[in-house]
């Protein structure tokens, strides 16, 4: 193979690299998509905080569920 062939072979497989990587790039965007809207109403913050820590709580029960139902399976075993 001559040099200027391997030449043009490279440069199509770089090209076609290039190519498919912008072709999966993400789309641009506006700034702070990805985040939450920081909203300054008292309101609406008591809201936010009042949601989270209901998830806390809903997961702490579920977690204390589950500690129960393998402590009784423990249990029932030895029995």
């Amino acid at each position: 193979m001559r040099f200027s062939d391997l030449t043009k072979a490279l440069l199509i497989v770089a090209a076609t690299a290039t190519a498919a990587n912008t072709a999966f790039a993400k789309p641009n965007s506006y700034p702070g998509e990805n985040s939450r809207f920081k909203s300054s109403d008292p309101a609406v913050i008591a809201q936010q905080k009042a949601e989270r820590q209901k998830r806390v709580d809903e997961r702490k029960a579920r977690r204390e569920q589950r500690r129960q139902e393998r402590l009784n399976r423990k249990n029932n075993r030895s029995n």
